[in-house]
């Protein structure tokens, strides 16, 4: 599970996760714009996902690029990444002071989540299945129909 989210770009550097259900929530006052959908995108970047670089591109223009370091821990053992905005398609694995030790691809890192998260779905990524239950605002994808309706165009095509 992911347990902690650091980035020195945050107002609260370190973002800590528990066991059970995390919500990301806005202040008393419901305000807009405050970044409870950043920081969702942040989540799906940190679980291997792109559009926090690709529909977020204004974030890092205002903020220049910049690194998340992450750790999961899996049966009691925790593992340490680094992920940057302008290397975004590699994952660092660290040790626990988040000295980098190997860079690996996107989908190696995305194939070890898979696995560790023991979702081994014949013929599905770990992104395709991630993907079907994040739904956030600017991702394209709150239409919990709009997967079928791909298919169904694709299918279409192919006729």
């Amino acid at each position: 599970m992911l347990k902690q989210i650091y980035c020195d770009k945050f107002l609260q550097k370190e973002i800590t996760f528990h066991k059970g259900l995390n919500a990301v929530v806005g202040d008393d006052i419901a305000s807009n714009s405050i970044g409870k959908s950043t920081m969702l995108m942040i989540i799906d970047f940190i679980f291997g996902g792109e559009d926090y670089i690709k529909k977020n591109h204004d974030t890092i223009d205002q903020l220049g690029h910049h690194e998340f370091r992450f750790i999961f821990e899996f049966d009691k053992i925790k593992y340490y990444f680094i992920r940057t905005t302008n290397e975004y398609k590699f994952v660092s694995i660290c040790n626990e002071k988040f000295d980098i030790q190997e860079t690996v691809k996107i989908e190696e890192f995305t194939s070890f989540l898979q696995d560790k998260y023991l979702c081994q779905l014949e013929d599905l990524s770990f992104r395709n299945i991630v993907g079907r239950y994040s739904r956030v605002y600017g991702k394209e994808n709150l239409n919990e129909k709009n997967q079928y309706n791909i298919l169904k165009k694709k299918l279409q095509k192919v006729r």
